[in-house]
């Protein structure tokens, strides 16, 4: 009979290294993840940022052009003039498409950054609820064998 509750112990303790050894690995999993969205983040920041200073010169070389463009056609005659002013208004078309376009990358890029905090928070509560899961697990399985070992014994803690 001595050797059933030596083996319990022996299994429970089995159990109780597996457990923390899940938990371990799932902690650096977790990180993993964390580490790998941080990155993915940084890298979708660094493309944006890029890509919105690229448009910015262009805008800025356009304003450049657009405001060559009208002084030299003001030097002209006035058929010149109306050409220039034909000219004007594409370019400013061009800006304001331009403009809106990096309004709305700058809003999808928004929503994307929301996104992909948003699912890091809900990947990692996931993991906390999991892991305090193990741990009620753990704690259930240490419980219901402190009292299986010691049923006449109040546990000393």
């Amino acid at each position: 009979m001595e050797e059933e509750p030596k083996t319990n112990e022996l299994a429970l303790q089995k159990e109780n290294l597996h457990l923390k050894q899940s938990i371990a690995a799932l902690r650096e999993q977790m990180e993993k993840l964390e580490a790998s969205r941080e990155e993915a983040v940084q890298k979708t920041l660094h493309a944006s940022q890029e890509e919105i200073t690229q448009l910015r010169t262009a805008v800025s070389a356009m304003r450049d052009q657009l405001e060559k463009t009208c002084y030299e056609k003001d030097c002209a005659a006035q058929e010149d003039m109306s050409a220039a002013g034909n000219r004007e208004k594409q370019l400013t078309n061009t800006i304001a498409a331009l403009r809106n376009e990096l309004e709305r990358r700058d809003i999808t890029h928004q929503r994307d950054m929301e996104t992909i905090t948003r699912t890091h928070h809900d990947e990692a509560a996931q993991l906390r609820r999991t892991i305090q899961v193990l741990r009620d697990r753990l704690e259930s399985l240490h419980h219901s064998s402190t009292a299986k070992a010691e049923p006449h014994e109040k546990p000393s803690e």
